[in-house]
């Protein structure tokens, strides 16, 4: 089966870490067809210079550049409609994969051809410590679990193309583009599969501005709006509404410091 890798990068993204995804993107046991790279509006000078540098490297990828920062949602659609493939694998450019990481996907879709996507658990690794990012592992458990959160991490994920758009493709949804993605792929879906690996095949590289991210008003009303949605079109209750809105955004007004704490502690395993 061939398959495509996304990845959208914008200005503040590190030189090294962008090297690092694309890299690890490519020198898997199964290679991709193509290295698909969306440049959200202008970058600098140092990440230029480092595209030009992994053109030469990796000979399957190809960059896009658009002309204005839209955002990674827009960014992501475009991308989307950009791969030649039936399969669409997602990497954020901060992030790296483990080299077994698409062959274990595809021996997945080999396996069960009713599945749409294929996911993992990650890794959350900063310089302070490493966590297991665990999300649930069949579809009965994956529905069930998207009522409250999002089953998929997004960079772990690989899916079809076709069922991608006929969802509607990413919409702007500042901060939980994927998210929303996941929950119209559900909804539109009721009788396809889906299926998280229960074994790290990503490493997400955080630090503190990745929890800064998770919070502050913008992302509360971000967040409100999308539950609505998820309610009006019948994927969670009033109850699970009104649940959510509480829980999910109460750690969004706490400091940055006690929120990451929440997730450390609370919401990941120690490794």
């Amino acid at each position: 089966m061939e398959f495509s890798v996304l990845i959208t990068v914008y200005k503040r993204e590190k030189p090294e870490n962008l090297r690092k995804s694309l890299l690890s993107s490519y020198n898997q046991t199964i290679k991709p067809k193509e290295i698909v790279l969306v440049c959200d509006g202008e970058l600098t000078e140092e990440l230029d210079k480092e595209i030009e540098s992994l053109e030469v490297s990796i000979p399957i990828l190809s960059v896009y550049r658009l002309p204005y920062n839209l955002g990674s949602g827009p960014t992501s659609r475009f991308g989307v409609k950009k791969c030649r493939t039936e399969l669409i694998a997602r990497i954020d450019s901060d992030d790296y994969c483990l080299d077994t990481r698409f062959e274990k996907q595809l021996k997945a879709f080999e396996s069960n051809p009713n599945l749409i996507m294929v996911g993992s658990n990650i890794l959350e690794k900063n310089t302070e410590f490493t966590v297991l990012k665990k999300v649930p592992e069949t579809t009965s458990e994956i529905r069930k679990y998207s009522k409250m959160r999002n089953p998929f991490n997004n960079p772990s994920s690989m899916m079809k193309k076709d069922y991608i758009l006929k969802a509607g493709n990413y919409r702007k949804v500042r901060y939980l583009e994927d998210y929303d993605l996941v929950m119209r792929l559900l909804h539109d879906n009721p009788t396809k599969d889906f299926f998280n690996i229960q074994e790290p095949l990503v490493v997400m590289q955080t630090n503190d501005s990745t929890y800064l991210r998770r919070g502050g008003l913008l992302y509360i009303k971000t967040d409100f709006c999308l539950q609505l949605d998820f309610y009006r079109r019948g994927d969670i209750n009033l109850f699970q509404f009104i649940r959510n809105v509480f829980l999910r955004n109460v750690i969004r007004i706490l400091p940055n410091q006690v929120r990451k704490w929440i997730y450390k502690r609370k919401m990941r395993e120690k490794v």
